[in-house]
């Protein structure tokens, strides 16, 4: 019987990528809607620009993911489960600043009402978890045996 995916970073995040990308597909869809002639109501309430930034984000998070799998399953020494979720909380996490833009909180800057600053804090976290992943990735895939 094959390993649950919680317990197998490289399944992890190879499952984990392919759900991003039925998520930024299915935004994509979103997208059209307002572009059509009885979507046009909705097009003053659509924020495209930042629609558009959360879609692309989302699609290369999930194939950063798939890289970091693929290093994971051809070089065991880099095989490793935190750093997976690390870069699963970040591949979720990093596109919101986008979306909560259309909502008006701008989540680029640490400041502001407390809902920005949450936003915003998340966001940087987001960052420094794929910077970690990437940083300890790198370092095996360097110096590993």
């Amino acid at each position: 019987m094959s390993e649950h995916v919680l317990s197998d970073p490289v399944r992890l995040l190879a499952a984990n990528g392919a759900l991003q990308v039925l998520v930024s597909s299915l935004l994509g869809v979103y997208m059209l809607i307002p572009m059509q002639p009885w979507g046009k109501r909705l097009a003053p309430r659509v924020n495209m620009k930042s629609l558009l930034a959360a879609h692309l984000d989302w699609l290369m998070l999930a194939f950063m993911q798939w890289g970091a799998a693929f290093a994971m399953n051809t070089w065991s020494s880099t095989r490793s489960l935190a750093v997976a979720l690390l870069l699963v909380f970040g591949g979720w996490t990093n596109p919101t600043p986008y979306l909560l833009r259309g909502a008006g909180i701008n989540a680029f800057v640490l400041a502001g009402r407390p809902a920005q600053i949450v936003a915003a804090s998340v966001a940087g976290l987001s960052s420094l978890a794929i910077i970690i992943a990437w940083a300890i990735l790198s370092w095996g895939l360097v110096f590993g045996p």
